[in-house]
């Protein structure tokens, strides 16, 4: 009577977790807290969207980082994403500090979080 055979619909799960995020073995829990890895990323965006507009402008307006971090309480972005984004903008102050040029375009966030040793 009609097409469907047997009426089986295969089960709808979600997606699997990409598999960009690095797997040492010394990662322990940070590199499991997607959401504390998205933030992280987040911060490079940031840092990289920074870094053009001061190329482009030749300065930097003061309060920026304190906006973006207003926009995500504004937004109810989970702590978790905050703290990722917060210690990865620590991580590149601290290494930009100690005497070290680092371009976020090709800077390795996830790895200098790690490094560093940031707990969730």
């Amino acid at each position: 009577m009609t097409g469907v055979a047997s009426g089986h619909r295969p089960a709808s799960y979600p997606s699997p977790p990409p598999t960009d995020a690095p797997t040492s073995s010394n990662a322990g829990g940070l590199t499991k807290n997607r959401v504390y890895l998205n933030g992280a990323l987040e911060a490079r965006a940031y840092l990289k969207r920074i870094r053009t507009a001061m190329c482009t402008h030749g300065q930097c307006r003061p309060g920026m980082l304190l906006e973006q971090l207003q926009l995500f309480s504004a937004q109810s972005f989970p702590p978790p994403f905050v703290k990722g984004f917060v210690d990865a903008i620590d991580g590149y102050v601290s290494m930009s500090l100690g005497g070290r040029d680092v371009d976020p375009q090709t800077w390795d966030v996830l790895a200098a979080i790690e490094r560093r040793g940031y707990s969730q």
